[in-house]
């Protein structure tokens, strides 16, 4: 019998359109300028966090096949991001949204739609009700000087289009479906 592999933690994320990622891009590029500690290749696409949950090695393909079961069910939805803010003692800098009563909805709707498929949110932060959407752009900030370098750089407006799978600590996407219910 081989080493016991570990099981880890896969989150599912709402990915914006490619117009919403560009112009992300380009937020990161100028608090970089303004002094800022944001990466140049973050190690996942910008999104909002939908749920996370812990997953064996040998789940991977059932898990991305119920990602993309439940993105069949679900439509784009406009996103504006014109909020920010810092969480945590990490001094974690996010743009989010103030107005976000669709988003919200979207988001207990895409919950639903994952649990029908067999998954289970294993965050606290983001069960339906408690959930605060935003895209985090940098992490070890000092929480004023990046507010500061981020305000004026909102509002970015697009939409969530799909429903990516990604691994923490890993890079890039395990899997990415399109949002196409309606």
């Amino acid at each position: 019998m081989g080493p016991r592999q570990r099981e880890r933690t896969l989150v599912v994320c709402a990915a914006f359109d490619a117009g919403l990622e560009e112009s992300l891009a380009g937020v990161r590029r100028s608090l970089r300028t303004a002094g800022v500690r944001a990466p140049a290749a973050p190690r996942h696409r910008a999104h909002l966090t939908v749920l996370g949950a812990a997953c064996p090695p040998a789940g991977t393909a059932a898990f991305t096949a119920a990602v993309g079961a439940a993105a069949a069910e679900l439509p784009p939805v406009p996103v504006v991001l014109d909020e920010v803010g810092t969480f945590g003692r990490g001094a974690v800098l996010w743009a989010g949204c103030r107005e976000a009563g669709a988003l919200r909805n979207w988001h207990a709707d895409a919950v639903e739609a994952l649990s029908a498929h067999g998954l289970r949110n294993g965050f606290a932060t983001s069960a339906p009700g408690r959930w605060v959407p935003h895209c985090t752009l940098a992490r070890r900030v000092r929480a004023a000087p990046a507010l500061a370098a981020l305000e004026p750089l909102l509002p970015l407006a697009g939409r969530v289009e799909a429903l990516a799978v990604v691994e923490v600590g890993g890079t890039g996407d395990l899997a990415l479906f399109p949002c196409t219910g309606g």
